[in-house]
């Protein structure tokens, strides 16, 4: 089954959005797309998390979104002529279906409901995109950094009532950068104090959470 507004299609529709396209798959560190590469796929991420970038003065880096699975990615490819205008980089073993112009044009003709489920789409990664705006402005980064961890949660499934839940995928910290808008050396100070407060422990290439109240409240208000 495809993940996000996706998963909600009819299965058949979901069979020829399958058949349709082809899947791609990329190591930690791959990239998907390049800034002037011509727009012509659209990627609907199936699996891992993506970080979109582009090169700011000297070089640096600047994250502008990181994605999961459900994703649309390159959606420039939906207005012809276009290139993608940004990196599209893997930050764990990714997955994604790649959907051609011509292809993705004769589905979204014959089959309505894909027309409908990438609206759908687009209109949450929108939304996305407000709220992460909204929060680079409005929280410091202790509260962002709590938010992010929770989100990785729910991709966990089920917290156990009372207990422990570990991440399952390797987060770097300067994973965590990229997802808050940071920098590695303040996320690595923060996750010492959220393990000082006994919100979560680190171990090995993993991070423990260990009181989902206490992140709740981190989310609310700054750490002192």
């Amino acid at each position: 089954m495809l993940p996000g507004a996706f998963g909600a299609l009819p299965a058949d529709a979901q069979a020829q959005l399958l058949a349709a396209g082809r899947v791609g798959r990329w190591s930690r560190g791959g990239l998907l797309f390049h800034p002037a590469d011509a727009a012509e796929t659209l990627f609907v991420l199936m699996r891992g998390s993506v970080r979109l970038y582009r090169l700011g003065s000297g070089a640096r880096e600047v994250t502008l979104d990181v994605h999961g699975p459900g994703a649309l990615l390159g959606v420039s490819s939906l207005t012809p002529g276009e290139t993608y205008g940004m990196y599209a980089e893997a930050m764990d073993d990714a997955e994604a279906l790649q959907l051609g112009q011509d292809v993705l044009g004769r589905l979204r003709r014959s089959q309505p409901p894909v027309a409908v489920a990438l609206g759908e789409q687009l209109t949450r990664q929108t939304r996305g995109v407000q709220e992460r705006l909204s929060g680079l402005v409005f929280l410091e980064v202790s509260q962002r950094l709590a938010l992010a961890l929770l989100s990785l949660a729910e991709r966990e499934g089920e917290w156990p009532p009372g207990g422990a839940l570990a991440l399952k995928d390797r987060v770097s910290h300067q994973d965590l950068a990229h997802v808050v808008g940071s920098t590695r050396e303040t996320i690595t100070k923060l996750l010492g104090d959220f393990r000082t407060r006994g919100l979560l422990d680190i171990g090995y290439r993993r991070i423990v959470l260990t009181d989902r109240d206490g992140l709740l409240r981190a989310t609310q208000e700054p750490l002192r």
